[in-house]
This record gives C-alpha cells, sequence and structure tokens, in this order.
C-alpha cells in the first residue's frame, strides 16, 4: 500500500510542477449585478468553449483568467443568459430577469445533471453556506438546513462525532449503522465510528462500549474549509447506482479545485470559546446527609443531598456543575493556493486546528494536507487526482456509568468539587470510595486516541468524439487509530482489578474502482439520450488488536508492564462488494425527462446461491413552464415522480458458525478456542427496500418565492438481525432475515426572497420534514426485536410488530379505567410491573428558518430549528434524583395527599375511591424508592421538543477600494454564536446528544455525556 501512496504522491508532484511550463492568461475581472443595482451571489462565468470556469462572491465579485476576443458565457438562476466578448480587464454586467436557466447539480457516481431533468429530490448546499457557523466537521454543518435529514451532536466534548440520518431507520439490527455513504469526488470514503472495548474486564454494567468515550466519526479528518459544495441524495431512485453502501440515502461532497489564472492565496483563522449549555436545575435547600440529618464523620452521608435544610453563613453550599466544566478553547487556521492556466491548474491546502474541551484535561487537534491538480493532456484526455493527509487525537473525557459524568451526577452541593487532590497527590476522598470525585477522574486517568489518515483518488477521462467517452477513478482510504486507556488503583471502574492499562490499535483500508462508459447523442430533434455503463469494485478490510493489564504493580507507573495479568485479542474483517450498473437519461423536447437505471452487486458476506442480485429505479421529470407557457407569475413548474428498488447486504462474517479464543487460553502453552454462541443463517438474503417518490418544484414572481414538496414511503424487507434462540440449541443468537420495516414522510422546502433592492437584499427559506416509520412484520417466533434493555433505567427501546420505529416501553404509573392515578394502599403511585408503550423517541416533525440579510457591505444570517416532539431517557436523572441533587426533589419534609383514586372492594370487580391518605416525603422514601419515582416511565421518559437559534453570524466585507491598496483581492470578518438559545421542556442538559454515539439505531437515551456547549467564535477570511 506504501508503493501505490507512493506513485500516487508522485503523479500529483507532475501536475503541479506542469503549471510552470504554460504562459499565464491575464485576469478578467467585474461585478455582477441586477437592473436595480442589486449585486447578484454564486452567477456562473465561463470562458465559452472550455472548461475554465468561476462564480461571483457575496459581493456579487469575480475574476476569470481569459484572453482578448473570449467570449464569457454569464448565467444565474431566474436570470436571462448573457454573453460579453473580453476587450478589457474589468467588465461589469447587469443581468436581467428571464426564463429559468439550466442549474446543474452533481448526482450519483459524480455525474453532473441539469437539475431540472431529475424525477428525485437533491439538495445541494455551498461550501459558503455550509462555513457559515464554522462547524468541527462537514456534518454539522448541515445541521437545519436540508429537509428529511436528521443531524444529531453525540456529545460536547471536544472531537465528539455526529450522527447524521437520512429519511429514518431501515434496519432491525442495532447494531448496524443507518449513515449515508459519503462520497468525495466521486469515490467513497469511510465515515465509520470505530467503537471498539476500552473496558476492563469487569464492564460495570454499562451498556455499550460507545458509551466510556465520545469517539469521532472519520468526517471529521476532512477540513470543512475545503469543500466547494455539499450534494444530499435521499431516495432510493437517486442512491441506486452506488449499491448497497448507498441504501441509506448518499453524502456529496465536492472539493475546491485549481482555477486557470494566477495563484490565489486563501487564508481563513478563527478563534473561539465554548461554555456549558442547558444544564439540569439543582435545588439549593438542603445539604448534604440522610433522612434529613448530617452525622460528622459518618463518609456514607457525604455522598446524598438529602440532609438538613441549608442555613445561610453557616451550611457550605457549592455547585458542582458550575465549579466543573471550564471554558474550552478553539482555533482554526486553514491555508490554501490554488492556480494554473488553460493546460494545467492545482490546489493545495493545508489546516490546523487546536480545541480544548469543557471537561478538564481533555483536547483534540487535527492537521490536514491536500493536494490536487487536474492536467489536460489534450483535447481529448484529461487526468485529474488528489491526495489527503490527516492527523488527528486528542484526550477523551470517559462518559457512561462510573465516569466523569456519572461521579458528576451524584456529587453533592456540600463540597467544593474542585478541592480534590491530597498534598501527596491521592484523591481527597468524602465518601468513603463511594463515588470518584470527578475532578480527580478527569485529570488523572487517561484515554486518548491517535489518528494517521491517508485518502484520495487518481483518475482519467477519454472523450473518444462527441458522442462517446469514458473515464476512471481509483480511490485509496486508509487510517489507523491507535488508543491508549490507563485508570490507576483507587477508583471505582478499576476497583475490582487494582488498575487496568488498555492499549488498541484499529487500522483499516478501503479500495475503490470506478469505471465508466458515456453515451451522449440526439436520436432525433426532439429525443436527447445518454447512457452511462460501469464497473464498480470495493475491497476493504479491518483489523483491530486489543491488549489489556489488569492489576498495578507501582500505582503511578502506567504501562503494560506494570500490570500482572494481561489478555490480548485481535480480530478482523474483510468485504468484498462487485457491481455493474446503468443509467439511461431520456429527454423530449427539454421539458420531460425519463431515467431508468439498473444494478447488479455480488457480495462477499452473503451465502453463494444468494450474493448476486439487481435492483433497477425508474423516474419521471416534467417540466410543464418548458412544455408550455404558464402566468406570468409562475416562472417555473414541475412534476416528478419516481420508483426503486435498492439491496442491502449483511455485515462481515455473519453466516454459519465461527470460532473465537478461549477466555483461560492460552493455557500452558496451549490454544484453545470456543464456537462462537452466534450462528448465522446458511440461506441468508439481501435486503431490500422498494420506494415510492412523488415531488413538485414550483417558483413564482421571477423565482422570488419557490416551494419544493416531496412524499416518499419506503418499504424494507428481509431485513437481516440477529434474534435470541433456546439455550437447548446450544446457541443464544441466530442471524436472519427478520422482518420488513414501512417509512413514510413528506418534505418541504420553502425559499423566498421578499426584499431585494440595490443596497439591501432578505433571503428566508424555511425547512420542514415529517417522518414516520412502522414495524410490518417480524418473523414467527420472535416477540420483539430488543435494541436497548434499557439497564438500571427500566426503559426499554424495542420493535414489535405493528409498532413504531423508536417506541421506548417502560413501567407506568397505575391507572383507574377512567385514567385516575391508581394509589396504594401506603398512600403513594403504584408502578406496575409489565412493559408498555411509554413514548417514541422520533420527533413529530422537524423545521429549520434560515434568515439572510445583505445591507451595504454588512451581512446577517440566523438559522432557528424547531423540533416538535421526540421523548428521551436521561441516564443521568435517576443518579442525580436519587441522591436529592434536582430541582424536582426540592418538596420534602411536608405531608402531602396525592391527587388519585384508592382500588376498594372485590379485585374481581374492583371500586375506585378519591385517594386520601396523607404522606410524608422526606426525601429517601420517595426519590430513592425504585417503585415510587425513580424508575417509573413518566418520570424517566422526558418531552425531547426543543426551539433553538442554532447560529447566528454577522459579517462584514472590506471595502475593495482600500483593499487593492493593500494588495488584498478580499477580506471578511464575522462573528458567529451557535446554540445561543434553547426552550426545551426537557430537565437536563442539552437534548440533542445521543447517549449511544454516532451510526447507532438507538435513539431516545442521553445523559452520562459530555453536555452540548454554546460557541462563540471571531473569525476572518483573506485572498490574495
Amino acid at each position: 500500500m506504501k508503493v501505490k501512496t507512493n506513485y500516487l504522491l508522485s503523479f500529483l508532484m507532475m501536475m503541479l510542477l506542469s503549471v510552470g511550463a504554460f504562459a499565464q492568461t491575464r485576469m478578467v475581472s467585474g461585478t455582477v449585478t441586477d437592473p436595480d443595482g442589486a449585486t447578484l451571489i454564486g452567477v456562473s462565468i465561463i470562458v465559452a468553449g472550455t472548461t475554465t470556469g468561476t462564480t461571483t462572491d457575496i459581493d456579487g465579485k469575480y475574476s476569470i483568467a481569459a484572453n482578448d476576443g473570449d467570449v464569457l458565457e454569464f448565467s444565474y438562476v431566474g436570470y436571462e443568459k448573457k454573453d460579453v466578448t473580453v476587450s478589457g480587464p474589468t467588465i461589469d454586467v447587469v443581468l436581467s430577469p428571464g426564463v429559468l436557466i439550466n442549474d446543474v447539480v452533481v448526482t450519483a457516481l459524480g455525474i453532473s445533471r441539469e437539475k431540472k431533468a431529475l424525477g428525485y429530490a437533491v439538495t445541494e448546499l455551498s461550501g459558503d453556506e455550509l462555513m457559515k457557523s464554522r462547524p468541527s466537521q462537514v456534518i454539522t454543518g448541515l445541521q437545519g438546513k436540508i429537509p428529511g435529514v436528521s443531524i444529531n451532536q453525540t456529545s460536547g466534548a471536544a472531537g465528539a462525532g455526529a450522527d447524521i440520518m437520512i429519511r429514518g431507520i431501515t434496519s432491525l439490527d442495532p447494531s448496524r449503522s443507518n449513515s449515508p455513504l459519503v462520497v468525495i469526488d466521486g469515490v467513497p470514503v469511510s465515515n465509520s465510528t470505530d467503537v471498539a472495548s476500552m473496558l476492563p474486564k469487569e464492564k460495570s454494567g454499562v451498556a455499550t462500549n460507545n458509551g466510556q468515550s465520545s469517539f469521532s466519526n472519520r468526517l471529521m479528518d476532512v477540513n470543512p474549509a475545503d469543500i466547494e459544495s455539499v450534494s444530499v441524495l435521499k431516495g432510493a431512485s437517486a442512491t441506486a447506482l452506488y449499491g448497497i453502501r448507498a441504501a441509506n440515502g448518499v453524502l456529496l461532497i465536492t472539493t475546491k479545485k485549481g482555477k486557470a489564472g494566477k495563484a490565489q492565496v486563501s487564508f481563513n483563522t478563527s478563534i473561539g470559546s465554548d461554555v456549558l449549555g442547558k444544564r439540569p436545575a439543582y435545588q439549593f435547600k438542603y445539604g448534604m446527609g440522610r433522612s434529613g440529618r448530617l452525622i460528622k464523620g459518618n463518609k456514607y452521608e457525604y455522598w446524598y443531598t438529602l440532609g438538613p435544610p441549608v442555613k445561610d453563613g453557616v451550611t457550605e453550599v457549592h455547585d458542582p456543575v458550575a465549579d466543573f466544566f471550564r471554558t474550552g478553547q478553539r482555533v482554526d487556521n486553514s491555508l490554501s493556493v490554488r492556480g494554473g492556466n488553460e493546460k494545467a491548474t492545482y490546489f493545495t491546502s493545508f489546516s490546523q486546528k487546536n480545541q480544548s474541551g469543557i471537561v478538564p484535561g481533555s483536547d483534540w487537534k487535527r492537521y490536514t494536507g491536500r493536494v490536487g491538480g487536474n492536467v489536460k493532456a489534450s483535447e481529448k484526455l484529461n487526468f485529474f487526482g488528489s491526495v489527503n493527509f490527516v492527523k488527528s487525537g486528542g484526550k477523551r473525557p470517559h462518559e457512561g456509568d462510573k465516569s466523569v459524568l456519572s461521579a458528576l451526577a451524584y456529587y453533592t452541593t456540600g463540597t467544593d468539587i474542585n478541592d480534590y487532590i491530597n498534598p501527596d497527590g491521592s484523591m481527597k476522598d468524602l465518601t468513603n470510595g463511594t463515588i470518584d470525585n470527578p475532578r480527580y477522574l478527569a485529570e488523572k486517568t487517561l484515554f486518548q486516541d491517535n489518528v494517521n489518515r491517508t485518502y484520495g483518488n487518481l483518475g482519467f477521462s477519454y472523450k473518444l468524439n462527441e458522442f462517446f467517452g469514458f473515464d476512471y477513478k481509483f480511490g485509496l482510504d486508509q487510517y489507523s487509530d491507535f488508543r491508549e486507556r490507563f485508570v490507576g488503583p483507587g477508583f471505582d471502574i478499576s476497583s475490582k482489578m487494582h488498575g487496568f492499562v488498555i492499549e488498541e490499535s484499529v487500522d483499516s483500508r478501503e479500495l475503490n474502482s470506478i469505471l465508466m462508459l458515456k453515451f451522449k447523442k440526439d436520436l432525433s430533434s426532439d429525443i436527447s439520450a445518454e447512457l452511462t455503463v460501469g464497473n464498480d469494485i470495493l475491497d476493504s478490510k479491518s483489523q483491530t488488536v486489543n491488549t489489556r493489564g489488569e492489576n498495578y504493580v507501582l500505582d503511578n507507573f502506567h504501562s503494560l508492564n506494570n500490570t500482572t495479568n494481561k489478555f490480548s485479542s485481535a480480530y478482523g474483517r474483510r468485504k468484498r462488494t462487485v457491481g455493474v450498473f446503468g443509467l439511461l437519461s431520456l429527454g423530449y423536447k427539454n421539458f420531460l425527462y425519463l431515467d431508468v437505471t439498473g444494478r447488479n452487486d455480488m457480495s462477499s458476506t452473503l451465502p453463494k446461491a444468494n450474493n448476486s442480485y439487481f435492483y433497477p429505479s425508474a423516474s419521471l421529470s416534467w417540466v410543464i413552464s418548458d412544455m408550455t407557457d404558464l402566468p406570468d407569475a409562475i416562472s417555473f413548474a414541475k412534476l416528478r415522480f419516481s420508483l426503486a428498488k435498492v439491496g442491502k447486504d449483511a455485515l462481515p462474517h455473519r453466516i454459519g458458525s465461527y470460532y473465537n479464543p478461549g477466555g483461560n487460553f492460552p493455557f500452558g502453552g496451549v490454544l484453545g478456542y470456543e464456537q462462537s454462541t452466534t450462528y448465522g443463517d446458511p440461506n441468508l438474503r439481501p435486503e431490500f427496500t422498494n420506494t415510492t417518490e412523488y415531488g413538485a418544484d414550483i417558483r413564482f414572481l421571477k423565482n422570488r418565492l419557490g416551494i419544493d414538496f416531496t412524499y416518499y414511503k419506503a418499504i424494507s424487507k428481509d431485513l437481516i438481525t440477529s434474534v435470541p434462540v433456546s439455550n437447548t440449541t446450544g446457541k443464544a443468537r441466530f442471524v436472519t432475515n427478520a422482518g420488513s420495516i414501512e417509512n413514510h414522510g413528506i418534505e418541504i422546502l420553502l425559499t423566498t426572497r421578499p426584499i431585494k433592492t440595490k443596497k439591501f437584499s432578505w433571503d428566508f427559506d424555511v425547512n420542514y420534514t415529517k417522518a414516520e416509520g412502522k414495524v410490518l412484520e417480524i418473523a414467527d417466533g420472535i416477540e420483539a426485536i430488543e435494541y436497548y434493555g434499557g439497564g438500571y433505567t427500566g426503559i426499554v427501546s424495542k420493535l414489535v410488530k405493528g409498532g413504531k420505529i423508536g417506541d421506548l416501553w417502560g413501567r407506568k404509573y397505575g391507572r383507574a379505567p377512567s385514567g385516575e392515578l391508581l394509589i396504594g394502599s401506603d398512600g403513594f403511585p403504584k408502578r406496575v410491573d409489565t412493559l408498555t408503550v411509554a413514548g417514541n423517541a422520533m420527533p413529530n416533525f422537524v423545521a429549520g428558518f434560515n434568515n439572510t440579510l445583505h445591507f451595504g457591505d454588512f451581512s446577517i444570517s440566523a438559522l432557528l430549528e424547531w423540533k416538535s416532539g421526540g421523548d428521551l431517557v436521561d441516564l443521568s436523572y435517576r443518579n442525580s434524583a436519587r441522591n436529592g441533587l434536582l430541582k424536582d426533589t426540592e418538596l420534602r419534609y411536608a405531608e402531602v395527599i396525592f391527587d388519585g383514586v384508592v382500588e376498594t372492594g372485590d379485585p374481581s370487580n374492583p371500586t375506585y375511591e378519591k385517594n386520601t391518605k396523607p404522606v410524608e416525603i422526606y426525601g429517601g422514601n420517595f426519590y430513592r424508592s425504585s417503585d415510587r419515582f425513580n424508575r417509573a416511565a413518566e418520570i424517566l421518559i422526558q418531552d425531547g421538543s426543543w426551539v433553538r437559534l442554532r447560529s447566528v453570524t454577522v459579517g462584514y466585507a472590506l471595502p475593495t477600494n482600500f483593499l487593492r491598496s493593500v494588495n488584498i483581492a478580499k477580506a471578511n470578518i464575522s462573528l458567529t454564536a451557535t446554540n445561543l438559545f434553547l426552550n426545551t421542556p426537557f430537565r437536563g442538559y442539552d437534548p440533542e446528544t445521543n447517549f449511544f454515539g454516532s451510526g447507532s439505531n438507538i435513539l431516545g437515551y442521553t445523559g452520562l455525556k459530555t453536555p452540548g456547549t454554546k460557541s462563540y467564535t471571531l473569525s476572518l477570511g483573506l485572498t490574495f
């Protein structure tokens, strides 16, 4: 693999060196406006007959390499196209409103298509729009801007991953990712979240390994400043050409390329700070102790906050949440250089990001380098390629059970959380070993990762004649991730093994080969035709090696060599897929378009009898406004319809039976293996999803107002998952085709420009998503498919036939037939033991409201998001409630009569009477009771709705006249605030974080993770 990488580097260096061999053309620049004098952003300018092109910037300005006599073509959506012959260095252009031009978007396999010809929904976002909020990664820059796309930050920790899901969950397997395929410059790359075991042997009941840290998804490795645009392909018709990997949608990323003309240098720098966002409300009326008292010297009582009332000036009171979290800092720098001429262009960049987290001792760093270029060897042959180098990683805060966040959820208000260390360096233990001090745990234990990644592509295109051409791309994506975790003796999680050390390395490599043959010819004056056929090959493998040492000899020496008990394991995955595909596009009189695709995949993860399978798609676009004259108020009108089928294979190594190393081996120098308790169906079939999609795109008033509507329905069948089986079989789980799911929803995008004058413009858009999924079938003999058993909360995520995706099951308080609360003979509410549906994690709808105002050289943009519904379980709530920390537990030492009824009479024919029995609440008898309070579904399941001001950016473009005097082409300064405002009924931290991390199907759980933050960023951009 090193040899292949060296070839790639050598090729790119030759492309860069070749640039100097060609004569430089001069630059032509100017400003593009409308008849009112308002500048137009994103106008396309192309040198006629060439591939040289550019777009206008935020000020309507452009620059392009051209010679006298060349023709510049200016085109913009909703305006008449204009051609201007170059006769000098400056050309200012005024475009007149007119018919809609054919804007182009990137679709599957990097094929550029006229947007009006597409029979399915595609949403594109520019790199400038993506960077408005200064996101840490590509995914978070899309939040709230694209209908049908759900994005959640998995943690507020530095370097934490983000989760993206398009049109809901389509898998019954909780371990299977629903994340879309990520494609950069036409070649798929990994966006995996590698969650492996960083736990000691005694795992302390943590839900999953990803509960122990905020792992990064691999899109964190991409520098957002390198991105030209992002296209989101949602439905199966849009993604079918990509095959099995695109069953969950596709994220198409196009990076910035070189441009003909003199070298252009861009430098962007930003500094920012992160502070704790929303937090739970604490009570400060009562202090440490139990049962209303505190016995001095009794350390067992020091971790409770169920003591006597606080006395001003006497009782020591602290706020552990406010005292623990710090202000995080960020510094982000990016430098790029691009240029070239008609024969060769290049783009190179470097970026550096340093971030300290809000948890003491946590940080994350990323360094990226990129080199890319394009060489036009002849009029027919073109070479292109790019390579990216990434180094990232940092110290991660411990999360999940027995972690920093778990200890903080218990920590009393009666002691200073930052008074945590003794003179000899040991932890100040106020609880007799019951809980750790969060500050000491954060600073004295280590969990660090170190990622090195190389990815890129190399290819060429050849145009044999005006009808036929082909191109080929080869992509390489490889990375290594080395993790270390050190936990010394004396901590809760290491108490059973006197400290432990874990070292783990994850190595991944993916090769992609894509060959496409393209035919394009008009069959008649009315009918156009394009045919693309191709071949797609994927070869991927990964290897994980985990070494664990337990039982420290020397307490403060963090090394495997300092442990007496050592354990090692290694496992790998290998997968190959081969696909052949075809796309036939027909157009009739430039208003009716039909696309038909077919693909056949062969996968190494399925049995030979079922490992080759075919799926088709068809889509129709009818541009009514190009077929007939419509009222002047309607600028554009299109209807679209599509049918598609897409397949998905199994995860690797799920067929038949496998063997694992024995738990007590090697023994006496002899190896031993045991058969896995999971068995895979030898007749396993691929999953298939059939989709139907309807849509309309209508624009009014010379494109000042537009609405794009989509309705879709998708039925996924033969879904693969593991199900429990009888122990008499000798197995515990059976991997098989176990059921089907239906997803349906609507997506609306409304765009408008209410005000547009020479000096002022206001752009406003709204996106709306409403989606729902339900379980149609589960295989006979399977009662339910459990995603998560609920742990100590007792709130279970599972699927049953007829149930909804995202259902949360719990034990509710009993209710009389009239619906009134059922009170027990002890005077307290009665919690029943039967699991029933108590909530649902999926929102009712999600909407985003995006405003952008330009006045002179100033701009203001604001993004408001509204999520209605979506229930959540706060995994830290029970800890804090049981210990009396929360405002919810402030009612104490009071006699109350619970509003409800008491069951009387014959149990077979009960009657109900109003409850009149008074009971005393003194804390422990209610808030610490699982039957009465802290395991009741109504208490633990909360409404996760919210309205948030996702981002606000104020920008200023420095005057051009001033910049020219100091040899600067452009300069912009901006101030951005994210999550500035949040309104939610949720009582914990920011409800956006997902406990199970990026890529997980398990939704509806939060807490015990680093909380979400508010961020403030000052940025400066310069172009020379």
